[in-house]
């Protein structure tokens, strides 16, 4: 799993990695480019791809870290 920031600037993903504990590899993208493929509009969302790079779950809105597990299972 790989988290991409590409909002605000640098130092604010670094903020929010230390505030919640992430432990999983971030990437920064100051250009929103990444964000853009994905059709990611806002912090919170998710786009869960399975092995093959296919949309598996798509979660819009307030991500919710405790169904994670479960849906990472679901594609593994």
């Amino acid at each position: 799993m790989v988290g991409i920031g590409a909002q605000d600037d640098f130092a604010y993903a670094e903020r929010f990695v230390d505030q919640t504990g992430t432990t999983f590899p971030m990437l920064w993208s100051d250009s929103n480019q990444s964000w853009r493929h994905f059709d990611v509009g806002r912090n919170s969302s998710v786009r869960l791809l399975d092995r093959d790079g296919n949309l598996a779950d798509d979660s819009p809105g307030s991500f919710n870290p405790s169904s994670l597990n479960d849906q990472l299972a679901a594609v593994t």
